[in-house]
């Protein structure tokens, strides 16, 4: 039997019962697409799955976004599929990568709430990001979500009125830069990213509204740099507060679940190098073929080939 159980007074609930191992079956598919709708982030308590299980569950719920690279020469993961992106603090043979300065940590713009994919042309709709090994949740590692649709309801209804048709850019080096990163050329080259459009009001399958911002959005289409940074934080700022957050502690075989497209999450540091973490995740698109975004770029020909 499979029971719901909720995981914060606004958003958020563990679903206990389903097993990952088994084939799926459309009682399956419909009572996740279910939950997530009426909760935006969603918890499933599993034993060990293997990547193909975790691979097959996603695609239950739309095509795969393809990690950057796929297929090529450039990204050949030695100890996970291809078609899942890594979170973890692994080098590509599986050993704990030593600590960085901040400046120079390419992951540090994750601690800033946001969606993944945001900053894609592919439509994102959901991650499921699953623990395959976690350090204990007292060192660090933790990850932290919001439901921007809760944080929408609370607008004042001016501020509502002013955004409702104001469009984001979404801008991934903008966000890096200023969560403190200082990008160097080769980093740009290695992960090509060109900005990208999506309304700052974002409109749910089930009527709620949702504040579509996070890390990543940089500005505002029609308005001076400065001055749409400026609502953008607001905005933010206003999404962040504490009553917002649900706080996920990590064990063993979890799978998280978040809608991109209302849910924004943060990483928190693992300020040490003597635990492994490996996560990994699929991250699925609402529509479309199953591609990278580097190839979409390509076909654009915005991206060289």
């Amino acid at each position: 039997m499979i029971t719901i159980n909720t995981l914060h007074p606004l958003f958020g609930a563990e679903i206990v019962g389903l097993d990952l191992t088994a084939e799926p079956t459309e009682q399956m598919r419909a009572t996740v697409e279910q939950a997530m709708s009426d909760y935006a982030v969603c918890v499933i308590r599993q034993g060990p799955i293997t990547d193909e299980q975790h691979i097959r569950f996603g695609r239950l719920f739309g095509p795969l976004e393809l990690p950057p690279g796929y297929g090529t020469a450039s990204r050949k993961p030695a100890f996970y599929a291809p078609e899942m992106f890594f979170a973890g603090n692994l080098d590509p043979d599986g050993n704990i990568k030593p600590l960085v300065p901040e400046a120079e940590n390419l992951a540090k713009g994750a601690e800033r709430f946001h969606a993944d994919s945001s900053f894609n042309p592919l439509p994102s709709k959901w991650s499921l990001l699953r623990g395959v090994e976690c350090p204990p949740s007292e060192v660090g590692g933790d990850t932290l979500f919001i439901d921007t649709r809760a944080a929408y309801d609370d607008l004042p209804d001016e501020m509502k009125a002013r955004i409702e048709d104001l469009v984001g850019i979404h801008d991934f080096w903008k966000g890096r830069i200023r969560a403190g990163l200082v990008p160097t050329d080769e980093m740009r080259r290695t992960f090509f990213q060109h900005p990208v459009e999506n309304k700052l009001v974002r409109t749910m399958d089930n009527g709620r509204k949702a504040i579509f911002v996070g890390g990543h959005c940089a500005g505002v289409v029609g308005m001076e740099e400065d001055e749409g940074y400026e609502l953008v934080e607001q905005l933010y700022a206003h999404c962040v507060q504490d009553k917002y957050i649900y706080r996920h502690q990590w064990r063993q075989g979890d799978i998280v679940i978040w809608e991109n497209r209302c849910a924004l999450h943060a990483a928190t540091p693992l300020p040490t190098d003597k635990y492994r973490r490996d996560m990994r995740r699929v991250t699925i698109n609402e529509s479309g073929p199953e591609m990278d975004s580097y190839t979409y770029w390509r076909e654009k020909g915005i991206m060289p080939h």
